[in-house]
């Protein structure tokens, strides 16, 4: 044991020293505090933000709170579409949109449509499609698992939106079509072979039973001898400026203006009466004149002004030309009365 005054060796420990506590008679001697460290506690756990579940119909403190149709019909109001909005991009009916929002699915089809549906709104919607089908599962416990179909997401009826589209919604697209197109081949092969086949050997026998019968058809159109007899006809008069311009004036029995005109070299009019008619012209050796069909000499000279008068003849269909200047008339059955003289 060290005296006092004798300096304390190294490794020893004196009273007082730091980390040690004074050595008394009858006191305990304390470890130093950092030769032991404390032993650890338990791990303090900070829970995890969780996902927002869309409520539940009732709280389990008892009060209401909202609906997954209310979830939806919120959801959509806030996005500022109407049903009819939705619908257009869903390909889903309105009327089973709006029974949706009512939490009434008995018009989906079944759970498997019903999901589709139900993934189609929210993603239109913008929510998380995973939630809202968590709660309908819960609802709907007794529906199968939609692991077992294949695509769940896809409506082949409204054409819903999902992510299996594609992969399982149009497999029977092609075999449909396939078969679509097999049975038209057959139906149009029905219609054309009983047609062809038949025809082609009843063809042979009717064709010579037809001549004998076309001519009995010919036979009964004897009375046909009605149109030779038709009614007198009137006036027709042909007028042409052929070697320059005329003016023509075409009266009827009644003084009526028929027509007036200055015709251009080249120009011809046609009019009929059923009475006589007067023609007056500006420069009648440029004119020619028919009279039902008849050509007449003309009434007169270059730059002459003559008025004649044609009328129907008794006999024959001609016509009979009264007036200046008809020397002579081409034949046709036409007659000419001389002018009068003074």
């Amino acid at each position: 044991m060290q005296s006092a005054d004798e300096p304390a060796t190294p490794g020893s420990s004196s009273p007082g020293s730091a980390g040690t506590a004074p050595s008394s008679p009858g006191s305990e001697v304390l470890e130093p505090v950092t030769a032991k460290p404390a032993a650890p506690g338990p791990a303090v756990q900070i829970p995890a933000p969780q996902q927002p579940v869309p409520p539940d119909k009732s709280a389990p403190g008892g009060a209401a709170q909202e609906s997954l149709g209310s979830v939806i019909a919120a959801a959509r109001r806030a996005a500022g579409l109407t049903i009819d909005d939705v619908s257009d991009r869903t390909r889903i009916r309105a009327s089973l949109i709006e029974r949706i929002e009512q939490d009434d699915f008995s018009g989906c089809g079944g759970s498997v449509y019903a999901r589709g549906h139900l993934r189609s709104i929210a993603t239109t919607l913008g929510l998380e499609p995973g939630p809202l089908l968590a709660v309908y599962d819960a609802g709907h416990e007794h529906v199968p698992s939609p692991v077992v179909v294949a695509s769940p997401e896809f409506d082949p009826l409204h054409g819903g939106a999902g992510r299996n589209r594609g992969l399982g919604g149009f497999r029977w697209a092609p075999a449909m079509i396939i078969s679509l197109v097999v049975v038209c081949a057959l139906a149009l092969v029905a219609l054309l072979l009983p047609s062809g086949g038949g025809d082609s050997d009843d063809s042979a026998t009717p064709r010579p039973s037809a001549p004998p019968s076309a001519p009995a058809a010919t036979a009964p159109p004897g009375p046909a001898p009605a149109p030779t007899t038709p009614p007198p006809p009137g006036v027709n008069v042909r007028v042409e400026a052929r070697d320059a311009q005329s003016w023509l004036e075409v009266r009827d029995d009644s003084d009526k203006v028929l027509f007036a005109q200055l015709l251009q070299r080249g120009d011809s009019r046609e009019v009929s009466s059923e009475g006589a008619l007067e023609i007056k012209m500006g420069n009648a050796g440029a004119v020619d004149l028919s009279c039902n069909g008849t050509s007449l000499d003309r009434a007169g000279g270059p730059g002459e002004v003559v008025t004649i008068r044609l009328a129907l003849a008794a006999t024959g269909g001609g016509c009979t030309v009264d007036g200046p200047g008809t020397g002579g008339l081409a034949a046709g059955g036409l007659a000419m009365t001389a002018p009068p003289t003074g």
